[in-house]
């Protein structure tokens, strides 16, 4: 089991963490603005990492959000999550995002237990694979 800590000195509205995309056949992209979103059920990755890594789509799908739908290309790929843990054959879809080369979606985050806490005015996030259940991590 693995759990991975991340202490801010104050409360955020966003967790960033690292993590690793991986193709079938080993390329790697690391980053360090990967952000875990509770809302989303997809995982979602930026254009720069499609073109770093020359992912080919094998099929369509949709994104849905607040400006409304749009279509995207569809990958397959593997996520090393802080943890060190992998989960394997994860469908992202592709966006063009600025900010952040990931987002997490529950795709991934339900291969463990998620904690966010933002006691004393300071936001902890705290992931464990494999999940145990409960709150205590």
């Amino acid at each position: 089991m693995a759990t991975f800590k991340k202490e801010y000195s104050n409360v955020v509205e966003n967790v960033l963490t690292e993590c690793d995309i991986y193709t079938a056949d080993g390329h790697k992209f690391h980053t360090e603005r990967a952000m875990w979103d509770t809302g989303a059920d997809t995982t979602i990755i930026s254009s720069r990492i499609v073109k770093e890594l020359n992912l080919q789509p094998y099929k369509q799908g949709g994104i849905a959000g607040i400006g409304g739908a749009t279509g995207s290309n569809v990958y397959l790929v593997h996520v090393l999550v802080p943890t060190g843990d992998f989960v394997t054959y994860v469908e992202v879809m592709e966006s063009d995002f600025e900010d952040i080369d990931v987002l997490i979606g529950m795709d991934v985050i339900v291969f463990g237990d998620f904690l966010l806490t933002n006691a004393d005015n300071k936001t902890t996030f705290q992931f464990r694979t494999p999940s145990k259940g409960g709150i205590e991590l």
